[in-house]
């Protein structure tokens, strides 16, 4: 026997001891689902006195036993990790009590003549594993980090309210309801200081919640669809997508009775896997999309966006044209839920719409032109086929058409309004076929037309610096190098500029008539004096003002000497690894820093983002958007990076973490290159956890200039900390670096440049000014506005205005 073999017992035994709730409450699930089945195999139904247990027995079938089983061990599992055996059983029962409790109300509400105290005592008993599993998650959710904090919550909330929306069972209501009260019961039981207000969230997260949003409306039309009891306030949008020529809806004529037709779309449901097929269709495209967002694509913004605006438009077409719809179908009251439920079905997609344009800044990606002119034309030659082809076959049907129009807009799809199809049914079953089948194979194509420009399949690229541009700015950074802010060139949302002889070129971020660039020009040094005239020779030829943003001092000369003036905007620090030591007295913080992180036993480990492990990432991620959500600004960018920047195979990470492998604090590092080699590293991400011991960024610079040195490196850059120098009291100012000085003060207390700078000073750099370059003093006020709006486009006027308020 191998050691592995023998060693499972133990692991078994240490593991079943660390989760000791989570161990009882699977094996409880088992017995008990395993008991109802055979009590309900042999009786033919389920025993009363099997009811006060049903709280741990699965729904019928071996599937539904082993996800459950699977639910408790994976979410019960992460709940009392987070947060402790006995929290985990107040969970438990806490959020299964309030939801059943709460929900069980409801039988004074439709009791519809019913003795209210039996269905009362039905409906608290009425509730199953899944109640209790999603309010003990949601509950533990209060003891995670910000980040899987709003993603548990977002995600559960999500499922459940799906479900409640679209599906309507009172099990749903339920777990709605467990989880609303293990959101407050989290925040009770949880003592450490609590953050009220808004989080901010990350570019990333934005896109992940929404993509998650998308996702849950893309499957939700299904799971009405398939339902058996579809009640939900949502439910009519299943109609909208699922009735056509196909599976017709009786009395839905434009001159016919209202009632018949209304009852018949508010209990829709796909009986057969044809037309179950045909209504997916257009939820395609927002599988796709959804799929998109995740990868930060804003055609799939705008792709969601415009299925949601039909759907909505649809919906409303659907219900508000039929006539006489203001007679009760089952009495007053039911004709006001039947009101409201329509309602819903036509607001919240175009709410989501709504939530998507306003966020879609966090949307980055933006698609070449030649995908985004591809699934035009597809899309375009697509519709014209398929409505030709229902033409022709119209015309050569023997039945008259008496409105060719109508029928031609009925081919476009399941999201046509409903009344369209009040015709066909006297139409050849041949025509009826051709326009039933139009509709979905138009979804489709708009599906896989978008998979490509969306980059549902690969990442798309973005339209103001395309794939080959940003490959040839990179080859040229490896073949001739560039300054501090190289290595940034290659980042998304840089426009590029290249010499007419291809051995330079200029990145920069053009706002209104201001071309603001990063750094200086990069390739081949003696081509680069020559790319600054030029460049700003083909701005003014464009009606631009060329801002050179960020250059050293030395290179900008060649500017000063044709009557360019300059700024000093940022202090660049910087030192040869070569020979690093932390002797001397200057260094005594960073040598104290480094001997306790030995002490405690903490690593530095140095790494490329793609060989990091996998809890390592996820770690990495939640520290940078608990970073995030501490800011009270949006996030920053131009010349300062994150997490997506962090994913590039070139750029290395230095991790700290402890003897259990957690992360403490993480840094990044740019590379220089000459002759196609690494010369030098540029610190760019610097974040830590809360928790990190004093002295981890120190001790992680140092470990960077140890690896360094042992490697030959013959540059390591601080960086520059943006808006941030050493005071020179005696320098004159003006109207631009008094905007600067103002921007710099107010986001001090947020980001913390100068006093970075002053990190920074520690480990005895050389400190190079940067310097703004201007030719002309007359577009400060536009230079100035436009580098703010470089580094924080998302900045509103309501929040400038507070801060500046606050800086005074």
């Amino acid at each position: 026997m191998s050691p592995q073999t023998r060693a499972w017992p133990r692991r078994v035994q240490q593991t079943l001891r660390r989760y000791p709730v989570t161990a009882t409450l699977a094996l409880i699930v088992l017995v008990t689902s395993v008991t109802a089945v055979a009590l309900r195999v042999q009786h033919g139904t389920q025993p009363a006195s099997f009811g006060p247990l049903r709280v741990f027995a699965a729904s019928t079938g071996l599937l539904a036993i082993l996800v459950t089983i699977a639910g408790v061990v994976v979410l019960i599992g992460a709940s009392e990790r987070l947060m402790g055996p006995w929290r985990t059983i107040v969970a438990f029962v806490v959020t299964t009590v309030v939801g059943t409790g709460v929900g069980a109300l409801t039988a004074f509400v439709d009791s519809d003549g019913r003795d209210v105290g039996h269905l009362l005592l039905g409906r608290a008993t009425a509730f199953d594993p899944w109640t209790a599993i999603v309010g003990t998650i949601v509950t533990a959710s209060a003891f995670a980090g910000t980040l899987w904090r709003r993603r548990i919550r977002a995600n559960a909330l999500a499922v459940v309210a799906a479900l409640l929306l679209y599906a309507g069972h009172v099990s749903d209501l339920y777990a709605v309801l467990a989880a609303a009260a293990g959101w407050v019961l989290g925040e009770l039981l949880r003592r450490t200081p609590k953050r009220t207000g808004w989080l901010r969230s990350s570019h990333r997260e934005i896109r992940v919640l929404l993509g998650t949003v998308v996702l849950v409306s893309a499957v939700g039309p299904v799971i009405a669809l398939v339902s058996r009891a579809r009640v939900g306030l949502l439910a009519p949008l299943a109609a909208v997508v699922g009735a056509g020529p196909v599976s017709p809806v009786r009395g839905c004529r434009t001159d016919g009775a209202a009632g018949e037709c209304l009852r018949g779309l508010l209990s829709f449901r796909a009986t057969d896997p044809w037309t179950l097929v045909l209504a997916v269709a257009p939820l395609l495209v927002l599988l796709v999309g959804g799929l998109g967002l995740f990868r930060g694509s804003r055609f799939a913004v705008w792709l969601v966006v415009v299925v949601d605006v039909v759907t909505g438009v649809a919906a409303a077409v659907t219900y508000g044209l039929v006539p006489g719809r203001v007679t009760a179908l089952h009495g007053l009251e039911d004709q006001f839920v039947v009101d409201v439920s329509i309602a819903a079905s036509i607001v919240v997609p175009l709410a989501t719409a709504v939530v998507l344009v306003l966020l879609r800044r966090s949307f980055t990606v933006l698609p070449s032109r030649r995908r985004t002119v591809a699934f035009v034309v597809t899309v375009g030659i697509a519709a014209l086929v398929l409505v030709t082809v229902v033409l022709v076959v119209a015309a050569s049907s023997p039945a008259r058409v008496e409105d060719p129009v109508r029928l031609a807009l009925a081919a476009l799809g399941p999201l046509a309004p409903v009344s369209f199809w009040d015709r066909l049914p006297s139409l050849d079953p041949a025509l009826r076929l051709v326009v039933g089948l139009s509709g979905p194979v138009l979804w489709v194509v708009v599906a896989l037309a978008a998979v490509r420009p969306t980059g549902a399949v690969e990442p798309d690229t973005d339209a103001d610096g395309s794939r080959a541009a940003r490959e040839r700015a990179r080859a040229l950074l490896l073949a001739g190098g560039g300054d501090t802010f190289g290595w940034m060139t290659t980042w998304l949302g840089n426009q590029y500029w290249f010499a007419a002889d291809g051995r330079a070129g200029v990145a920069f971020r053009r706002n209104g008539a201001v071309a603001v660039t990063v750094g200086g020009p990069f390739g081949w040094p003696d081509a680069r004096e020559r790319a600054m005239t030029d460049f700003a020779r083909y701005c003014d030829d464009n009606g631009w003002t060329a801002a050179f943003y960020g250059v050293e001092a030395d290179v900008a000369e060649h500017l000063t000497r044709q009557g360019w003036g300059t700024l000093p905007v940022a202090e660049d620090a910087d030192f040869d690894p070569r020979t690093w030591t932390t002797t001397g007295k200057k260094k005594q913080d960073v040598r104290t820093a480094v001997n306790k992180a030995r002490r405690e036993g903490i690593t530095a480990t140095w790494s490329s983002w793609q060989d990091l492990h996998a809890s390592t990432v996820r770690q990495i991620e939640a520290i940078s958007e608990e970073w995030v959500a501490e800011r009270e600004l949006p996030e920053m960018g131009f010349t300062l990076g994150g997490v997506d920047e962090m994913r590039d195979p070139a750029v290395r990470t230095l991790v700290a973490q402890d003897a259990e492998g957690t992360v403490l604090a993480v840094t990044s590092w740019l590379p220089s290159h000459r002759d196609g080699r690494v010369v030098g590293w540029t610190l760019d991400v610097m974040r830590r956890t809360e928790h990190a011991p004093n002295g981890v960024m120190e001790f992680l610079v140092a470990s960077a200039a140890e690896q360094m040195r042992d490697a030959g490196v013959e540059r390591l850059s601080l960086s520059a900390a943006p808006l941030a120098q050493v005071s020179d009291p005696e320098a004159p100012t003006d109207g631009v670096q008094n905007l600067l000085e103002l921007v710099g003060g107010v986001l001090e207390p947020v980001y913390g440049f100068r006093s970075l700078l002053r990190f920074k000073q520690k480990f005895g750099p050389d400190l190079h000014p940067l310097v703004l370059a201007y030719p002309d003093p007359v577009a400060l006020p536009a230079i100035g506005i436009a580098v703010v709006r470089a580094y924080l486009p998302d900045l509103s006027f309501r929040q400038a205005v507070a801060f500046a308020r606050g800086r005074r």
